[in-house]
């Protein structure tokens, strides 16, 4: 009780001095700014490193001393690749840009070669850091498969590892696959081409065709809609370069408005070629802004491989779904789909399409979380009957490629009169 009593009467004591003290109140307002500008640095410097780890953003120094570095070191002497030599070098950090906002890969990079060309460097994603896919199997059973072959420094015959991945890259397409798909695969690794085999290179190869971006280049490559690989570096790989819609969403479009017409229907073209062009209809599940790029030639391409997918594949991952409670627990990114209320199981359906997704996220900026973006077409010159069609397009399945081309053609016609 003496002590309870005494305590209020210390510190109300405390205070009369602290206020009568002109001296002593100053000291503690010092202080006080002190602490608080040293919690503020360390705050930031914690949200940075945070955003560093996750990719969120990155710095030339971070490409350089946590990737390249290490990369260099792993592949040793042995830099027969052309994309080590490149990146392999003193000056590299003088032609390097990293790319921001890329939360699933470690590192995503610009590379300026000698004669100005650009090509695009990226990690694959280790397993630890991997995306779960909706029914989380099959990326279990492809850790354990390659791990078990290459792991153990055993190297199989030329003919068992032809065999391997010809079943491994059948049954992660979910049809066959040509022998020239399977031989360019093999050959970017330059595995089987000398007398001795490299673990390593069997290693960073193991590493390569579990990337679910790098394997679906590779197979897409014949489909003419995706950036070519250039090559290879350990467990990195190099693409071709395009020149992204834009490089942050955040901030207002500087084009005209015909040009943002004609990326426009450049982008619808391109959707409807996914109906047509490969052997099913291709579906974007992670639909961004930056996703879509040109080249000098004014060749579109969808520029983020790692949640595209074959109609079999997506609805092979729904169908594995061993129970949902809602339909987000059948959704992957942006490819939606219901769950079944009374079974409790997903549908074999995808309940929204790529042109749903276009309209809603690239034309109009709507987003899921609370980052506010700019549409594409979202501008003071777009017509009422404009306004109306991308409404429609945003919710309605029954929108088609071609009714949205004949709508945006009119209206980047009429800038013409």
């Amino acid at each position: 009780m003496k002590i309870t009593f005494l305590l209020p009467c210390c510190i109300a004591k405390f205070i009369e001095d602290m206020i009568m003290n002109r001296r002593k109140r100053k000291r503690v307002l010092l202080w006080s700014s002190v602490i608080a500008m040293v919690v503020v640095v360390l705050a930031v410097m914690t949200v940075r490193e945070v955003l560093l780890v996750s990719s969120f953003l990155c710095t030339t120094s971070d490409v350089i001393n946590n990737h390249i570095t290490a990369l260099c070191a792993d592949v040793g002497q042995d830099k027969d690749q052309k994309l080590c030599q490149e990146l392999c070098v003193k000056d590299v950090a003088s032609r390097v840009t990293c790319h921001t906002l890329h939360f699933n890969k470690a590192a995503v990079f610009t590379l300026t070669s000698q004669d100005s060309s650009k090509k695009v460097v990226k990690s694959v994603i280790d397993a630890a850091e991997r995306e779960v896919a909706v029914d989380g199997i099959q990326d279990e059973l492809d850790d354990l498969y390659w791990n078990q072959k290459f792991e153990q420094q055993h190297i199989p015959s030329k003919e068992d590892f032809f065999t391997l991945v010809t079943t491994y890259v059948n049954n992660f397409v979910g049809s066959e696959v040509s022998w020239e798909v399977i031989s360019k695969l093999v050959n970017y690794s330059h595995l089987y081409s000398t007398a001795t085999e490299s673990p390593a290179n069997h290693q960073s190869f193991g590493k390569l065709i579990q990337d679910h971006e790098f394997l679906t280049s590779v197979v897409f490559e014949e489909l003419h809609l995706f950036p070519k690989i250039t090559g290879i570096c350990g467990s990195y790989y190099a693409v071709e370069y395009f020149e992204p819609l834009t490089r942050n969403p955040m901030q207002p479009f500087t084009m005209t408005w015909r040009n943002r017409l004609w990326k426009a229907l450049d982008i619808l073209k391109y959707i409807g070629q996914l109906e047509t062009v490969g052997r099913e209809p291709i579906h974007l599940c992670d639909v961004k802004h930056d996703h879509f790029g040109w080249d000098k030639g004014d060749r579109l391409a969808f520029l983020d491989l790692d949640s595209v997918l074959y109609e079999s594949s997506l609805l092979k991952m729904m169908e594995n779904t061993p129970y949902c409670s809602n339909h987000e627990d059948c959704s992957y990114f942006d490819c939606k789909s219901r769950c079944h209320h009374r079974t409790n199981r997903c549908e074999m359906e995808r309940s929204n399409t790529n042109l749903q997704v276009i309209c809603d996220k690239i034309f109009l900026g709507n987003t899921d979380s609370l980052l506010s973006l700019y549409g594409l077409l979202v501008s003071s010159e777009r017509t009422e009957d404009l306004e109306e069609a991308l409404e429609l397009c945003r919710t309605n399945r029954g929108m088609t490629v071609d009714n949205m081309v004949d709508i945006l053609s009119r209206a980047s016609n009429a800038l013409l009169f």
